[in-house]
């Protein structure tokens, strides 16, 4: 029986991961996804994406400032405006944006407590909180964080 428990709580948790494109890795949370494309100049394309985002076009990398997700029936933290950094890596043909520090704005100064990895990981581990609404949270990020980084003739794909 305990095979059979362990068995499932593996599935679950892979099942789990597999649904949108976050990763947890050294107590830190990550996005990251590809895009395929026939467009020569992605930071400029991004950098006028949004006029919250700013795209350094030296390094490829970035900063989105009091931004606001739109997730119905999310986590109170969503009615926060967060900031957060990314990059852009650029090969033949496509790119990939990883976006990673997305801090919650909070009452007090100091955000630290406000990081994404505290709503969404379990406590001092890279194991996503497995339940419906932590999967619904991501995955309404993940929507909002697509709209923010893919071009006009951009399609996801694999890196």
């Amino acid at each position: 029986m305990k095979k059979y428990l362990l068995f499932l709580v593996f599935i679950t948790l892979n099942s789990f991961a597999q649904n949108h494109h976050f990763k947890a890795e050294r107590k830190e949370v990550f996005w990251q996804m590809a895009f395929k494309t026939s467009e020569t100049d992605v930071p400029n394309l991004i950098d006028k994406n949004h006029t919250k985002i700013t795209v350094n076009k030296e390094d490829n990398t970035g900063k989105g400032a009091s931004l606001n997700c739109d997730c119905k029936g999310g986590g109170w933290y969503f009615e926060q405006s967060f900031d957060l950094s990314f990059s852009i890596e650029l090969s033949e043909g496509k790119y990939q944006v990883t976006v990673y520090n997305i801090i919650f704005d909070g009452e007090s100064e100091d955000n630290n407590n406000n990081r994404l990895e505290n709503y969404v990981l379990r406590l001092g581990q890279n194991v996503f909180h497995p339940t419906e609404k932590n999967l619904k949270n991501l995955m309404c990020l993940e929507t909002y964080f697509i709209k923010l980084f893919k071009t006009p003739a951009a399609e996801s794909t694999e890196w």
